[in-house]
């Protein structure tokens, strides 16, 4: 929930301060975010810790597409995007089970933590091969920042998600209907704001 409600406002972000900026700052922040999760001693900290994981992922993924597009001329690019989503695609597919193997193999005797604990290695690499080979490009001309959009686009994704990801296990209680409901109501909102 945390990722989708700010995916919109993180691609804002890249345009306004520069697409490797936002990507440096969303590896960094995900990656301590990753680092604290897996030294959390209850569920609490836990889920905080992934929250802020969801929230920086969400300054960072847009900044890869987002700098294909501001790199690749039109023609170009439907071969790039191609080239990442496939790469996209198989790490969505290893992810998983990497992960698998990671819990039941209990590296170091880690458990679950070590699901997190890998993305501190891979998040330092990101950062030093970010900062020296992602040119660095922004919008010539960034919207302006507009709190009230952020917060009808992240609170109408949330009204729509929620209801869906917990509705089946609640046996799809009225209010669950009554929240993704304003949910579209609020994203519709969003849309007429941008159009204005």
């Amino acid at each position: 929930l945390a990722f989708a409600s700010m995916l919109i406002t993180g691609g804002r972000l890249g345009d306004a301060i520069g697409r490797r900026r936002a990507f440096l700052i969303g590896v960094a922040g995900f990656t301590l975010a990753s680092l604290a999760g897996a030294c959390s001693p209850d569920a609490d900290l836990l889920i905080a810790a992934r929250v802020a994981q969801g929230l920086f992922a969400a300054v960072m993924v847009p900044q890869g597409l987002s700098t294909l597009q501001a790199l690749y001329r039109p023609r170009e690019r439907a071969r790039v995007y191609g080239m990442f989503g496939a790469i996209s695609g198989m790490a969505a597919v290893a992810g998983p089970i990497l992960g698998g193997v990671l819990v039941s193999g209990d590296v170091a005797g880690l458990g679950w933590r070590s699901v997190l604990l890998i993305n501190v290695p891979v998040g330092i690499v990101l950062l030093v091969l970010g900062r020296a080979y992602i040119p660095d490009t922004r919008d010539t001309e960034p919207a302006d920042r507009d709190l009230i959009a952020v917060a009808l686009s992240a609170g109408g994704v949330v009204a729509v998600l929620y209801p869906i990801v917990e509705g089946h296990t609640l046996g799809w209680p009225a209010w669950s209907w009554a929240v993704m409901a304003g949910g579209v109501v609020l994203l519709a909102l969003f849309v007429v704001r941008q159009r204005a």
